[in-house]
């Protein structure tokens, strides 16, 4: 059985878990074991959904939280069924240690029986304390009460009518609770778990960083720039300056256009797109910037100049202020120019959790669904949203194409997908952020499974880098684990690579 379901999707989870329950359910009954398969159910998925996906792993806390703020919180049982909940994690702790499917990390066995013995009677108070509900689980127990079917949607009308009626009484101090819950759960359910990822070290990505168009691009302007270049009087490269960098910096923009048998002057550096985009990102980079007219390098950014991954890093956050730049303005602006952060955050983080390349169609979709949620935008008429969503695609092809100049997305025909540098660009600014992103060195300490989940969904480069390195620090125990994972994983791929390393 496959044990590792770190960010994987559903389709993916649900099958897997209903395999898992009947083979508990086999062994349970040979067993003559007493248990609650939707109560294991639950706790499978609360473990995918919220959790870290590892369920052959259980520590103490990760038993506590579940039975007295998980069950509490959302899962609905009713009072005479509540007393089947301990013993039923009591089986499913002993059926993975007896059928080899709690990995080496978990906790002992007999520490968690101890626990889950400790906390029986707890568990059964905080699932009789209404205040603990979460919203769903609240209105599903009143209409319990008034002995009301929730799936019947006739009844359920009728309640709710009784309800806003006064008929039906409603402790308002208790509800309050209830929402105080609700709000809470929204807020800490936001982000799921970020997947099990390979990030490269630090000698890998700045080599990877010194092969970026934009890092490289952002140097030799710096170094073009001198003691600093005198702008025009609305703030603007003199065009002359502009001539030279385009041709210097190869931004693939032209001066001087011909269409046809007709040329359009170019009359001011702001018409070159290219160079225009650059200028905005050395300066969200701080490694230039504005003074008395001029635009001078900022000389404490010597030393981040002189590293070319200390460069990326900041240009990649840097990126997230570019809006109005990558985007441009004027009468036909998308929505993508006022929530260009959000929408480069939803792309990476999208092609983060895909785990391989993505249509760069759903690319368009996702950004523009997360420009007009953010903005409370609604566009109207069929006419104004195609219209708008034109826009928005345009821009993020935009944005796509300089998160390919960074080197942080690699685009082949219609599908992106995230590089080497991308994921440690991410993960260095989720770090930032206070997330926790698992490196290197610390999966090289991880169990088979969770190592081969990890190399099976990153690029090819980055999985033997991490197989090899892992074979290497566990050499004593490596081919028997990988062996023992391909005997008994049902994912095929999974399988394929244990053995390719074992």
């Amino acid at each position: 059985m496959r044990m590792v379901y770190t960010s994987a999707p559903p389709d993916v989870f649900y099958p897997a878990r209903e395999r898992l329950l009947r083979k508990l359910d086999r062994w349970a009954r040979k067993r003559r074991r007493p248990i609650d398969l939707f109560v294991i159910e639950e706790l499978l998925e609360h473990r995918w959904s919220a959790g870290d996906g590892l369920l052959g792993r259980w520590q103490p806390e990760d038993l506590e939280e579940t039975l007295l703020d998980w069950f509490p919180r959302r899962v609905t049982l009713p009072p005479d069924e509540w007393a089947e909940v301990v013993p039923s994690m009591v089986a499913l702790v002993d059926f993975l240690f007896e059928q080899d499917l709690a990995d080496r990390r978990c906790a002992d066995r007999h520490l968690l029986h101890g626990l889950l013995d400790k906390i029986a009677a707890p568990f059964e108070d905080a699932m009789a304390d209404q205040s603990r509900y979460g919203l769903a689980k609240f209105w599903t127990m009143r209409m319990l009460a008034e002995g009301v079917d929730p799936t019947d949607q006739v009844a359920a009308e009728r309640f709710i009518a009784d309800l806003h009626a006064g008929r039906i009484a409603v402790n308002q101090a208790v509800l309050n609770r209830v929402m105080a819950n609700h709000l809470h759960a929204e807020d800490s359910d936001r982000h799921p778990p970020l997947p099990l990822v390979a990030v490269p070290d630090d000698d890998t990505l700045r080599e990877l960083a010194a092969g970026s168009v934009t890092v490289r691009r952002l140097e030799e302007l710096v170094r073009w720039l001198g003691d600093g270049r005198t702008l025009t009087t609305t703030g603007r490269l003199r065009l002359s300056d502009a001539r030279e960098l385009v041709v210097l910096l190869d931004t693939g923009d032209v001066v001087d256009p011909v269409i046809g048998d007709r040329m359009f002057k170019t009359r001011s550096s702001d018409e070159l797109y290219g160079l225009a985009v650059l200028v905005a990102w050395a300066r969200a980079t701080r490694v230039v910037r504005v003074v008395k007219g001029q635009l001078v390098p900022v000389k404490s950014a010597a030393k981040t100049l002189a590293d070319p991954l200390a460069l990326a890093r900041r240009a990649f956050d840097g990126l997230f202020e570019l809006g109005k730049a990558v985007c441009g303005s004027g009468w036909a602006e998308s929505v993508l120019r006022w929530r260009f952060d959000d929408a480069v955050f939803a792309v990476m983080m999208a092609l983060l959790f895909a785990r391989k390349p993505m249509p760069v169609d759903e690319l368009r979709q996702l950004a523009y669904q997360v420009a007009c949620d953010e903005l409370g935008f609604e566009p109207g008429t069929e006419e104004q949203e195609r219209g708008w969503r034109q826009l928005a695609d345009n821009d993020t092809d935009r944005l796509i194409d300089q998160l390919a100049r960074l080197g942080a997305v690699e685009k082949d025909g219609d599908v992106v997908g995230l590089t080497a540098l991308g994921v440690g660009l991410l993960a260095g600014h989720l770090r930032e952020q206070g997330v926790a992103v698992p490196t290197l060195d610390q999966l090289l300490e991880e169990v088979a499974e969770v190592v081969v989940a990890t190399a099976t969904s990153s690029p090819a480069e980055t999985a033997a880098v991490l197989m090899r390195a892992w074979c290497a620090r566990n050499s004593a125990t490596a081919s028997a684990e990988l062996r023992a994972l391909a005997k008994r994983t049902d994912d095929p791929e999974h399988r394929r690579l244990a053995l390719s390393y074992a």
